[in-house]
């Protein structure tokens, strides 16, 4: 039995302790005492101290929104699902919980959805706990198929109201997501990044020479430009694509593969669906819809070998022995590249291939073979 202490863990709470969940419930009967006594001042100091400092238009949001709301509250049942996260590092807890938008009310005459997010307890900085977003929606408007609740990367901190089915003006649909728009008065064309990305791939100077994204997904490194023509130019950005450096035998294994604020490729996108690339860096090649990074190797291998192999093993080491490393290797799945845009994907589980199939750029197109339970 290891004799390690586990001092530091951060995990996903499917459903937070009882304790928890009572904190998370006094907190919402707060929200409507506030609201029912038309509470300005009380509502906000239900707020964190960091959220109050992070948001300097609370002030205008909770005046905005008692301009609509009238009271009193009438609270529809529901049974509270909250969730959120937990972290624990040398006996200091934070939890983050927040609710499945299943809370319901009724208040003069309109239905209400709502969202909240709390830190309790946070035993890293005090003046965290509190509330640090809450969000009302219209029954016309949570129904609408526009409708997008703040969350951390659309907003910060405060409190948010929604009553039209239309979509809103501070955001913009992209390849099926919404994001935070920012305008910026300027016309480009998806040549103009192509010339850039072809000068350099550093993110940083294609930056300064382009100018800031109009919306991003920083989590995944994914930047949006508007183009003139309506469309977006998505620059994706590695995000653990290349290999790191990494340690072997007492020594640092220097791949110098990993770049952070390199772009390995740009793409163009409709509000709902990626359209086509038009520049990727030269060790990165996309399969089914993802962007990965590519191994040359020098060699000719066709769909007929594999079907062979298959036959006489399901081994991915004996695979690996008789044909060489594959071109794409990533959790559970590796490629072999056949020609232009075309791939034998091996998906694998221990030593024991489950499924070959061919694949292109955008889809997996037929099975080579797969395991029956009698192999």
């Amino acid at each position: 039995m290891s004799g390690v202490f586990q001092n530091s863990r951060t995990r996903l709470l499917d459903s937070i302790t009882s304790r928890d969940n009572k904190i998370y419930q006094e907190m919402l009967d707060n929200v409507y005492e506030a609201l029912d006594n038309e509470d300005k001042e009380g509502l906000k100091k239900l707020f964190a101290v960091n959220a109050i400092k992070e948001n300097p238009d609370l002030d205008n949001q909770i005046d905005a929104f008692f301009q609509v709301f009238e009271g009193p509250v009438e609270i529809e049942p529901f049974n509270l699902s909250a969730g959120g996260y937990e972290s624990i590092e040398y006996g200091k807890r934070q939890v983050i919980s927040t609710n499945s938008y299943d809370i319901t009310i009724m208040a003069g005459g309109v239905r209400y959805h709502i969202y909240m997010q709390i830190y309790s307890p946070d035993d890293f900085d005090k003046d965290n706990e509190g509330v640090h977003r809450l969000e009302f929606a219209t029954e016309e408007a949570y129904n609408s198929e526009h409708f997008v609740f703040h969350y951390p990367w659309n907003a910060g901190p405060g409190l948010y109201y929604q009553d039209s089915a239309e979509k809103r003006d501070d955001l913009r649909w992209i390849d099926g997501h919404s994001w935070s728009y920012t305008y910026y008065d300027r016309k480009l064309t998806a040549d103009d990044l192509r010339v850039v990305a072809e000068k350099s791939d550093d993110f940083d100077r294609f930056k300064a020479a382009v100018g800031e994204p109009n919306c991003a997904w920083d989590i995944y490194k994914y930047y949006y430009y508007e183009l003139n023509n309506g469309l977006y130019a998505v620059v994706k950005v590695d995000h653990d694509l290349r290999p790191k450096d990494y340690f072997s035998n007492g020594k640092i294994v220097e791949l110098n593969l990993f770049r952070p604020n390199a772009i390995v490729a740009i793409y163009i996108a409709d509000e709902e669906n990626n359209l086509e690339t038009i520049w990727m860096a030269d060790d990165i090649v996309k399969v089914l819809g993802r962007y990965s990074y590519f191994i040359s190797v020098d060699r000719e291998l066709t769909e007929d070998f594999f079907k062979s192999f298959a036959l006489r093993s399901n081994n991915i080491n004996k695979l690996i022995e008789e044909v060489g490393s594959p071109n794409i290797d990533e959790t559970w799945y590796c490629y072999y590249k056949l020609s232009e845009n075309r791939f034998v994907g091996c998906y694998y589980h221990g030593d024991n291939i489950e499924e070959l199939f061919v694949a292109d750029s955008e889809d997996r197109l037929y099975i080579i073979w797969e395991k029956d339970d009698e192999s």
